[in-house]
């Protein structure tokens, strides 16, 4: 699974960027936040995800970890294929679009390519799952206000827990995960932004072996 890129800036388009990688002219389909860092000429390392389908393979690129999660969570939504999905984040920053999930505020959602309906259908399809792992988003999103301490830890667990499993993960690898950095670091003052963090960046570890 690739889970990074790094590489020259070669070209940028409106929608992609082109990127030298050991000498492979890759085509990248980018997020607006990365298409904005991008330079010709210049280096650049992104997170990415390579999706195969019946049609052929596409590289996706982001700036950051959770865009990529979020990009996940949105190709799950029927009819979002990784193009729509890409095209959303091409627009909208991660808070606006998860913002606006959680309120059902599809209007915001509508943006060019991406109409009303299937701005809809993604406020219907991920409202609950958003809802459920609210703090896990607002630890992600490094949101204000969502963060709390370790003042129970089976809450702080629970809560960390439900957020890594709304972005995918299994509920045995959320917890496995969060023992092992409780584990590693036994003396921290844990909060559910950094616990969320670093379990999260664990499993990605593991998952890149």
């Amino acid at each position: 699974m690739i889970r990074s890129l790094s590489g020259t800036v070669t070209a940028v388009g409106d929608e992609y960027i082109a990127l030298d990688v050991s000498g492979f002219g890759l085509e990248v389909f980018a997020s607006g936040s990365l298409l904005s860092k991008a330079v010709a000429g210049e280096f650049l390392t992104c997170a990415a995800y390579l999706q195969v389908t019946d049609s052929g393979m596409a590289l996706f690129g982001f700036s950051d970890e959770r865009e990529r999660a979020l990009f996940l969570e949105l190709t799950q939504v029927k009819t979002m294929g990784g193009k729509l999905s890409i095209a959303l984040l091409r627009h909208l920053d991660v808070e606006t679009i998860v913002q606006a999930i959680i309120a059902e505020d599809s209007s915001r959602l509508a943006v060019q390519g991406l109409g009303p309906k299937r701005a809809e259908r993604i406020c219907f399809e991920l409202k609950s799952k958003a809802q459920k792992a609210q703090k896990g988003f607002g630890a992600i999103l490094g949101a204000p206000g969502l963060a709390r301490t370790a003042g129970g830890s089976g809450s702080l667990d629970s809560g960390v827990a439900a957020g890594l499993v709304g972005l995918g993960f299994s509920q045995s690898e959320a917890f496995r995960a969060i023992s092992s950095c409780k584990a590693e670091f036994p003396e921290r003052e844990w909060t559910e932004e950094t616990l969320m963090m670093s379990a999260l960046t664990k499993m990605q570890r593991i998952s890149a072996r």
